[in-house]
């Protein structure tokens, strides 16, 4: 099974943490590979966030509201559907 991470991105140089404003994906959708998954909040403004890796949203480890360090996983993408409940399965709490 090939997991794929979304991580909070460092959307400027002084950036220590981002909070999420809006997942644009839901769990289960098709994510193409430069589609925008979600909206960050960072020091200085709101910025879409794409997706390195085509395949499926399979975890959202950090709901809309939530603030995480740059670096942090924040989502899980698979490359099929049929990885999508072994990969929410393995995700951390």
């Amino acid at each position: 099974m090939a997991t794929h991470e979304i991580f909070m991105p460092a959307l400027s140089s002084t950036m220590t943490e981002g909070k999420i404003v809006e997942w644009l994906k839901k769990p289960g959708e098709r994510v193409e590979r430069g589609e925008s998954v979600l909206v960050v909040e960072s020091d200085k403004a709101d910025m879409d966030v794409e997706a390195f890796q085509e395949g499926f949203l399979a975890a959202v480890l950090m709901e809309a509201g939530s603030t995480a360090p740059v670096g942090e996983t924040i989502g899980l993408i698979v490359e099929t559907e049929a990885e999508i409940a072994a990969a929410k399965a393995a995700a951390p709490a």
